[in-house]
Parts: structure tokens; C-alpha cells; sequence
């Protein structure tokens, strides 16, 4: 009777790691809760003006993008503290490019950045594989 019972557990504790196992896979969620929706496949190239000044909704940044063809697009780019710490500068008006993902976020339309461009450089957010960076990186000047 004892050693079924030992057998029993086991199999439960095993079952429990698992199925806990199972569930971190399937949950592909970054360490700031962006949902795998960056496929760097999807990205597209947009250039426009600084249309306003950076906001921060959720504890991520964003500033409106005004393109060529007069939309408003609303640019994320990345956790507030993350931005804040980088060296890159932009003000309503600037020109930049925008290399991004248009997804849909909480019913909003808003294209997730890997990286912007403009006069005072080049701010990476994101690896080659739409990886959220944790530290800013490569803020280089252009020449």
C-alpha cells in the first residue's frame, strides 16, 4: 500500500513538471510581456516625421509616426526604462525610419520597432530575430 502510494506521487509530481513544462513552451512571451506577435518576416520600412511627443501606455513607449501618405501610425518602441536609458533623441518634426512589425495590440494598430533612424543615429530595440533587447545597444551617430 505504501509504495503505491510513493508510486502515485511521483507520477503526479512528474505529470506537474510536465505539463509545466508544456505550458512555458507554448507561452512565447518575452521577460516584457510582448506576445510573439514580431515576425521579422512581416517587417516593413517606414519613413515619416516625428508627429508628436513619445507617451507611455503599459509601461512601453510609443510616439506617433506621420507617413508619406499623411496616416498617423503609432510607433512601440520598447519598455519606458529602456528608452529612456538610451542615448536617442527625437522631437516632433525630426525625419526618421522606422523598421517595424504592423500588428494589432489590445484593438490598436501599432507597428512594434527593431529599430529607428534618424538625424542623431540609429537606436537597435530589437536583434536581427525581432528579439526585445534589455539594454539599448548600437546608438550610433550617422556619418
Amino acid at each position: 500500500m505504501r509504495r503505491k502510494l510513493v508510486f502515485c506521487l511521483l507520477i503526479g509530481v512528474l505529470a506537474t513538471l510536465l505539463i509545466d513544462i508544456v505550458v512555458n513552451a507554448i507561452d512565447r512571451r518575452d521577460r516584457h510581456g510582448n506576445v510573439g506577435g514580431y515576425d521579422v518576416r512581416a517587417e516593413r520600412v517606414l519613413e515619416g516625421t516625428v508627429a508628436g511627443k513619445g507617451h507611455v501606455r503599459d509601461g512601453f513607449m510609443y510616439f506617433p509616426l506621420k507617413t508619406a501618405a499623411d496616416t498617423i501610425v503609432e510607433v512601440q518602441l520598447g519598455p519606458n526604462e529602456f528608452v529612456e536609458r538610451s542615448t536617442f533623441k527625437f522631437k516632433p518634426g525630426d525625419a526618421v525610419i522606422v523598421v517595424g512589425v504592423p500588428v494589432f495590440l489590445n484593438q490598436h494598430a501599432v507597428v512594434l520597432a527593431r529599430q529607428v533612424s534618424g538625424m542623431n543615429g540609429t537606436l537597435v530595440l530589437r536583434d536581427d530575430d525581432g528579439v526585445l533587447s534589455l539594454m539599448p545597444t548600437r546608438c550610433e551617430r550617422i556619418r
